[in-house]
């Protein structure tokens, strides 16, 4: 029996910080974002035996054990090892992951993850989760049990898919919104919405731990910072859904100039020059699309300026990356 199951990965247009539970379980949190057509893939093959072999292409890593009971954290692989423990599943199995976007680019890639390999055993084990609960569930393992700095919109992105308004509850509850928007809007955002690859992956989980912490602590320029890019959220779903992707590229600039006073590293000199430059020869806007340090740099600019953007940031070593939107979210693709 083979199993082959894909998720989507994410790019983030306003609220981003605000889903961590430091801030959403005081403030309440919103994020507006899209899935895209970047996908994380698990295969799953059942074993005449019992052992259980797990690899990863990306992270270049190999791990097999005797039995489920073999199986323990710190080996490397510790997502698939805690959704496995998770749901006790106790057959021989071989795993194998690998995703068209590398690890540590700020697209979402863990939270894709851990929704994929929940999907992929919700269908061996013929669980009927919904899509709700698989990134719920998924929420808790990375939070909860693997002690993960991460935020909800991730995993909510990753299993239901498509252009969403998402808000985070006080009570950890998350209530998902389908934007909108018309089709001929979709059309030109994919098309003016721009993704380069700074050539550099970052460990966000850093940058997480210290907007995670200020926000306990009740930081007051991070917390204000919080509430204006809550606030831009609230601006940004208006823009799409009324059609004005200018006002949005504006917005990306606004909220990208906030989120700088969130943590260290977010940007550096390298960064700046690249938002300088696309800004120059025409984008409206942009931001990086995750915690912040490298990985994707996303832009808003309008048809006309769009080579003279890529021009200028190819110079500077950026690889452009095209998408489309992603409607489906986590999907079994083959199951014999």
């Amino acid at each position: 029996m083979t199993l082959i199951s894909r998720s989507p990965v994410r790019i983030s247009f306003g609220g981003g910080g605000t889903d961590l539970a430091s801030y959403y379980e005081k403030y309440g949190g919103v994020v507006v974002s899209a899935a895209i057509n970047k996908y994380f893939y698990t295969i799953l093959e059942i074993r005449l035996d019992d052992r259980i072999q797990l690899i990863s292409s990306d992270l270049q890593v190999h791990h097999t054990v005797r039995d489920f009971y073999d199986l323990k954290l710190g080996k490397g692989l510790d997502i698939p090892v805690a959704v496995l423990k998770h749901f006790n599943v106790q057959r021989g199995l071989n795993l194998f992951m690998a995703s068209e976007i590398p690890p540590g680019t700020g697209l979402g890639s863990s939270g894709a993850v851990t929704v994929n390999i929940i999907n992929i055993i919700n269908e061996l084990e013929r669980l009927k989760l919904t899509k709700q609960e698989m990134a719920e569930l998924a929420y808790d393992i990375g939070y909860n049990e693997l002690n993960m700095p991460i935020g909800k919109q991730d995993e909510y992105a990753a299993a239901l898919g498509g252009v969403n308004f998402m808000q985070f509850n006080k009570d950890g509850t998350v209530e998902v919104e389908p934007l909108n928007i018309a089709r001929e809007v979709r059309v030109r955002m994919e098309s003016d919405i721009m993704l380069f690859f700074t050539g550099r992956t970052r460990e966000s989980s850093k940058i997480l731990k210290s907007q995670d912490n200020a926000g306990k602590d009740d930081k007051e320029v991070v917390v204000e910072s919080l509430h204006k890019i809550k606030e831009i959220a609230f601006e940004v779903k208006k823009a799409l859904e009324s059609g004005d992707l200018n006002e949005f590229g504006r917005l990306l600039d606004d909220s990208w100039h906030i989120k700088k006073n969130l943590a260290k590293g977010i940007s550096n000199p390298k960064i700046d020059k690249i938002y300088d430059l696309a800004k120059k020869n025409g984008a409206l806007g942009g931001k990086l699309t995750g915690a912040g340090g490298g990985g994707y740099f996303m832009a808003y600019c309008d048809k006309p300026h769009q080579k003279a953007v890529t021009k200028a940031l190819v110079k500077e070593g950026l690889s452009p990356l095209d998408f489309h939107f992603d409607k489906k979210g986590a999907t079994i693709i083959n199951g014999d």
